[in-house]
């Protein structure tokens, strides 16, 4: 890192860590608050400013690459007083040695066309295996090399390339939430206070852990024969939309359409803590379409706040083991090849919740029920299943 910014930025622990590491592609893995968008951002500029040569940055969506991944390289720009020239609608960035390339993982194939001096893959769990194949073709010019920050997500892709392989290309630095002092003095002990055990070793801590006994063990991630696809909404799609409530924890929105053979696509995502109503609301209504209906957890006075900023609701069909067995049903590959729920690859957090939902070991009485945590989006998608395949068990 150049002095400059190293005088803007002071490096935490592990962040100084991984700027000493000699590797071609390295990996931030850690936990939600260590810095690893920071260094992202520090790491990127300087690829941009003491070399030649173009460079891309890499988020799950445009929706996550504006409102973070972006943000803070352009700040970090601001603070060097380094002048660029952001081109918004083409998603670039003109500088002095070169051009940054900004684009989302939803959909890899246009991640193709430049040829690549540097690449940073923030969030890199939330995206498929076939984003890093992509960018590892496209560093191909002086000493080409690459940087994934990200916080885990189980024994995945990421865990293949940078522990399994022992490849000497690669290396990885873990960085725990803990080490940030610049973070709230209680904003580790919250989560500690909401987690479990396994899932603070992952958010926090920043390790590879495995969910046992997943409910929907169906769910893949295969990109010929899985169930996260990209698609386009064709114009004869009835369009629906699930809500699951919350503050502290999140709201969600999920936005689907549904085929001439009954199929559910889910094609977005809105998935945010700490708003009122009236603001998701305002979120909700941008997204335009004719609604057949929006189905929704059954709070009175959210509905109604729902209702007066302009999204009318109906109430869900909340039987949590029918609406499991339903999805489950749903995500059941058809002998057409296809199964009858699809994800689009923007739903990040939809897809991350389906990793992470699992049953409850400790349920009384031998009651097979989930874990309550990890459910929001998961939530809202039963509500959508339940309301379009009705209140009674379809068996296909």
């Amino acid at each position: 890192m150049d002095t400059t910014a190293a005088n803007v930025e002071t490096l935490l622990p592990s962040q100084g860590r991984l700027y000493l590491l000699k590797k071609k592609y390295k990996l931030f893995n850690g936990g939600v608050g260590s810095g690893k968008t920071r260094f992202g951002a520090m790491w990127s500029a300087d690829q941009i400013l003491h070399n030649k040569g173009n460079g891309m940055i890499v988020a799950p969506t445009y929706r996550m690459l504006e409102d973070v991944s972006l943000v803070a390289f352009l700040e970090l720009l601001d603070r060097l007083h380094r002048p660029y020239e952001y081109k918004q609608g083409k998603n670039l960035i003109y500088m002095g040695n070169g051009t940054v390339f900004l684009r989302s993982g939803d959909t890899p194939d246009r991640l193709r066309g430049p040829n690549l001096s540097w690449a940073w893959l923030d969030e890199a769990a939330l995206n498929r295996e076939e984003v890093w194949k992509i960018l590892i073709g496209r560093l191909r010019l002086n000493n080409a090399r690459g940087l994934i920050t990200t916080t885990p997500a189980g024994f995945n892709w990421i865990y293949h390339y940078w522990v399994e392989l022992q490849h000497d290309s690669y290396g990885m630095v873990t960085g725990s939430s803990r080490e940030n002092t610049y973070l709230d003095a209680d904003f580790v002990s919250e989560m500690e206070a909401s987690y479990s055990a396994e899932y603070a070793a992952q958010e926090i801590d920043g390790k590879f852990v495995t969910f046992e006994g997943l409910v929907y063990s169906e769910f893949s991630h295969d990109s010929d024969t899985g169930h996260i696809r990209t698609f386009d909404v064709k114009e004869d799609w009835q369009l629906c939309r699930g809500i699951d409530f919350g503050y502290t924890n999140p709201f969600v929105c999920l936005w689907g359409a549904i085929d001439g053979d009954g199929r559910l696509y889910i094609y977005d995502e809105h998935y945010m803590r700490k708003r009122l109503i009236k603001e998701h609301a305002s979120v909700i209504k941008e997204v335009e379409g004719d609604f057949i209906w929006t189905v929704s957890d059954w709070d009175r006075q959210e509905r109604a706040e729902l209702e007066d900023a302009g999204v009318s609701t109906i109430k869900a069909q909340k039987d949590v083991a029918i609406g499991i067995q339903k999805v489950k049903s749903r995500l059941k590959i058809q002998p057409d090849g296809s199964p009858r729920l699809i994800i689009h690859p923007r739903c990040v957090n939809l897809i991350k919740e389906f990793g992470q939902y699992r049953w409850n070991p400790n349920a009384k009485g031998g009651k097979e029920e989930p874990v309550k945590e990890f459910d929001h989006a998961m939530d809202a998608l039963r509500y959508m299943v339940m309301e379009l395949d009705g209140g009674s068990f379809v068996f296909i």
